[in-house]
Protein backbone atom coordinates (compact mmCIF):
# COMPACT_ATOMS: atom_id res chain seq x y z
CA UNK A 1 0.00 0.00 0.00
CA UNK A 2 2.50 2.38 0.97
CA UNK A 3 4.27 1.26 -2.51
CA UNK A 4 1.49 2.37 -4.46
CA UNK A 5 1.15 5.60 -2.53
CA UNK A 6 4.61 6.86 -3.38
CA UNK A 7 3.93 5.93 -7.18
CA UNK A 8 0.60 7.96 -7.12
CA UNK A 9 2.63 11.04 -5.56
CA UNK A 10 5.79 10.71 -7.58
CA UNK A 11 3.29 10.44 -10.67
CA UNK A 12 1.19 13.74 -9.87
CA UNK A 13 4.59 15.28 -9.63
CA UNK A 14 6.07 14.18 -12.83
CA UNK A 15 2.90 15.58 -14.42
CA UNK A 16 2.53 18.59 -12.27
CA UNK A 17 6.39 19.55 -13.79
CA UNK A 18 5.42 18.82 -17.71
CA UNK A 19 2.33 20.40 -16.84
CA UNK A 20 4.38 23.94 -15.81
CA UNK A 21 7.52 23.68 -18.35
CA UNK A 22 4.10 24.01 -20.99
CA UNK A 23 2.52 26.32 -19.85
CA UNK A 24 5.69 28.55 -19.33
CA UNK A 25 7.56 30.83 -21.58
CA UNK A 26 4.09 32.19 -23.12
CA UNK A 27 5.47 34.66 -25.80
CA UNK A 28 3.58 37.92 -25.16
CA UNK A 29 5.69 39.89 -27.76
CA UNK A 30 8.09 39.17 -30.60
CA UNK A 31 8.94 41.10 -33.53
CA UNK A 32 12.30 40.72 -35.78
CA UNK A 33 13.02 43.07 -37.91
CA UNK A 34 15.96 44.56 -40.58
CA UNK A 35 16.52 48.14 -41.32
CA UNK A 36 19.21 50.73 -42.79
CA UNK A 37 21.05 52.81 -40.56
CA UNK A 38 18.33 53.72 -38.35
CA UNK A 39 14.85 53.10 -36.81
CA UNK A 40 12.45 53.79 -34.60
CA UNK A 41 9.50 52.55 -33.21
CA UNK A 42 6.55 52.02 -30.23
CA UNK A 43 4.14 49.15 -30.50
CA UNK A 44 1.55 47.80 -27.99
CA UNK A 45 1.16 44.09 -26.31
CA UNK A 46 -1.50 42.81 -24.28
CA UNK A 47 -0.84 40.85 -21.21
CA UNK A 48 -3.40 38.16 -20.32
CA UNK A 49 -2.09 36.74 -17.25
CA UNK A 50 -0.60 38.52 -14.00
CA UNK A 51 3.38 36.92 -13.21
CA UNK A 52 7.04 37.85 -14.25
CA UNK A 53 7.91 38.48 -17.70
CA UNK A 54 10.85 38.81 -19.36
CA UNK A 55 11.74 41.64 -22.22
CA UNK A 56 15.17 40.49 -24.39
CA UNK A 57 16.57 42.54 -26.94
CA UNK A 58 19.21 40.81 -29.37
CA UNK A 59 21.15 42.44 -32.08
CA UNK A 60 21.85 39.63 -34.63
CA UNK A 61 24.59 42.00 -36.00
CA UNK A 62 23.54 41.41 -39.82
CA UNK A 63 27.24 42.74 -41.50
CA UNK A 64 27.65 45.38 -38.47
CA UNK A 65 26.43 44.89 -34.61
CA UNK A 66 24.30 48.05 -34.10
CA UNK A 67 26.42 51.36 -32.49
CA UNK A 68 23.17 52.44 -30.65
CA UNK A 69 19.91 50.99 -29.36
CA UNK A 70 17.54 51.59 -26.62
CA UNK A 71 14.40 49.63 -25.89
CA UNK A 72 11.70 50.62 -22.89
CA UNK A 73 8.67 48.92 -22.19
CA UNK A 74 6.09 50.74 -20.11
CA UNK A 75 2.73 51.20 -18.93
CA UNK A 76 0.44 54.52 -19.67
CA UNK A 77 2.15 55.63 -16.34
CA UNK A 78 4.83 54.03 -15.36
CA UNK A 79 8.21 52.86 -17.03
CA UNK A 80 8.74 48.81 -16.54
CA UNK A 81 12.33 48.39 -17.23
CA UNK A 82 14.76 49.95 -19.98
CA UNK A 83 18.04 48.28 -22.17
CA UNK A 84 20.61 50.48 -23.93
CA UNK A 85 22.36 47.17 -24.79
CA UNK A 86 21.35 44.30 -26.05
CA UNK A 87 19.86 41.87 -22.71
CA UNK A 88 17.03 41.32 -21.03
CA UNK A 89 15.06 42.82 -17.75
CA UNK A 90 12.10 41.30 -16.13
CA UNK A 91 9.09 42.84 -15.10
CA UNK A 92 5.94 42.51 -13.24
CA UNK A 93 3.03 42.56 -15.31
CA UNK A 94 -1.04 42.61 -14.25
CA UNK A 95 -3.77 41.82 -17.34
CA UNK A 96 -4.14 44.56 -19.14
CA UNK A 97 -2.08 46.65 -22.63
CA UNK A 98 1.59 47.90 -22.67
CA UNK A 99 3.99 49.17 -24.53
CA UNK A 100 7.18 48.86 -25.97
CA UNK A 101 9.41 51.35 -28.20
CA UNK A 102 12.55 50.89 -29.62
CA UNK A 103 15.46 52.99 -31.26
CA UNK A 104 18.31 51.22 -33.21
CA UNK A 105 21.01 52.82 -35.29
CA UNK A 106 23.67 50.79 -37.27
CA UNK A 107 27.18 52.07 -38.59
CA UNK A 108 25.72 55.90 -40.27
CA UNK A 109 29.03 56.01 -43.24
CA UNK A 110 28.59 54.28 -45.27
CA UNK A 111 24.84 53.29 -44.38
CA UNK A 112 24.35 49.56 -43.15
CA UNK A 113 22.16 47.28 -42.32
CA UNK A 114 20.81 45.88 -38.67
CA UNK A 115 19.00 43.54 -37.49
CA UNK A 116 17.17 43.29 -34.06
CA UNK A 117 14.94 41.27 -32.26
CA UNK A 118 12.34 42.14 -29.64
CA UNK A 119 10.71 38.88 -27.10
CA UNK A 120 8.90 39.31 -24.27
CA UNK A 121 7.61 36.37 -22.88
CA UNK A 122 6.28 34.87 -19.17
CA UNK A 123 8.61 33.91 -16.94
CA UNK A 124 8.63 30.11 -16.14
CA UNK A 125 7.98 28.60 -12.74
CA UNK A 126 11.24 26.62 -11.76
CA UNK A 127 10.75 22.87 -11.87
CA UNK A 128 12.06 22.62 -7.77
CA UNK A 129 8.49 24.95 -7.30
CA UNK A 130 6.45 22.01 -8.74
CA UNK A 131 8.32 19.13 -7.02
CA UNK A 132 8.38 21.20 -3.43
CA UNK A 133 4.46 21.29 -4.11
CA UNK A 134 3.78 17.59 -5.24
CA UNK A 135 6.45 16.39 -1.83
CA UNK A 136 4.05 18.51 0.28
CA UNK A 137 1.04 17.06 -1.10
CA UNK A 138 2.64 13.82 -0.10
CA UNK A 139 3.71 14.96 3.26
CA UNK A 140 0.09 16.17 4.04
CA UNK A 141 -1.42 12.50 2.97
CA UNK A 142 1.37 10.57 5.01
CA UNK A 143 0.36 12.67 7.79
CA UNK A 144 -3.57 12.12 7.57
CA UNK A 145 -2.69 8.38 7.55
CA UNK A 146 -0.73 7.97 10.48
CA UNK A 147 -3.39 10.26 12.29
CA UNK A 148 -6.27 8.03 10.91
CA UNK A 149 -4.38 5.04 12.29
Amino acid sequence: MKKAFKIIVMTIGAFLITAGHSQANTVVYETVDLFQTETFFIDTFTVIDAGSYRATLTDFEFLVPMIATDMIVTTTTDTLGRLRAPGSFNFEATPGDYSVSFYGSADVSPPQLGQYGIQISQVPLPAAVWLFGSGLIGLIGISRRKKAA
